[in-house]
């Protein structure tokens, strides 16, 4: 008999022991229950800005993998536009447009809580650096997300720009849902293009673009 009364005791020590673990991982997934749409720029034959054989498309595909692994981990649920090294458009007649299309197509069909679209940016003039967020007012949402991600970033990052309204770009005043363009740098720079290269600091940028994104939904 007393035997089972320790076994008893045992099994009630484990299921709560594990129901309290579970509950302690489930409350550090702060994204639980929130959908996010990330969007590399370029793909494919439009390889975005280019300098020194450095091709933008594969560094905002890169950075938006790593992002979509760090808000999956956060509980989120992540979509793409692109997972690979392609362009969304179905005709080469006005190609450039027909792919913004085929973007603006999906997320606003996501009904995703809101998008990030990432990009680098790029001067003639190699004196221009940093990171920039721009932001469409087509949705009052967008200043506020703007905001808390600039200043996550400014937090923890050299060379952050103030973030700039910009309603002339056409995939962003197309969107329904809210949203932000960032701009990881002028690969046009000599100091930009080297650190972006670096895993640390692209680990760091997406951290803290991460970080953005929750404090603006759970705010």
């Amino acid at each position: 008999m007393n035997k089972y009364k320790l076994l008893i005791l045992i099994m009630f020590i484990f299921c709560v022991t594990t129901i309290s673990k579970v509950n302690a991982k489930i409350k550090n997934y702060s994204l639980l229950g929130r959908c996010i749409y990330l969007d590399a720029g370029h793909g494919g034959v439009d390889s975005g800005a280019i300098s020194n054989n450095f091709l933008e498309k594969d560094m905002n595909l890169l950075l938006v993998e790593k992002l979509a692994n760090e808000l999956f981990y956060r509980g989120a649920m992540v979509f793409l536009t692109r997972d690979g090294d392609y362009d969304l458009a179905n005709t080469d007649i006005n190609r450039k447009r027909n792919d913004l299309y085929g973007r603006v197509k999906l997320i606003n069909s996501s009904n995703c809580d809101m998008y990030i679209s990432i990009h680098m940016n790029a001067s003639d003039s190699n004196k221009w650096s940093g990171i920039q967020v721009f932001y469409s007012d087509i949705k009052k949402e967008n200043k506020k997300i703007a905001n808390i991600v600039t200043q996550n970033l400014a937090n923890n990052l050299a060379n952050v720009r103030e973030e700039k309204k910009e309603n002339g770009y056409y995939m962003y005043s197309k969107l329904k849902i809210p949203g932000i363009l960032i701009e990881a740098g002028y690969i046009s720079n000599s100091h930009d293009n080297y650190i972006i290269r670096k895993e640390d600091y692209q680990n760091k940028l997406v951290k803290n673009i991460a970080n953005g994104i929750n404090d603006y939904l759970n705010s």
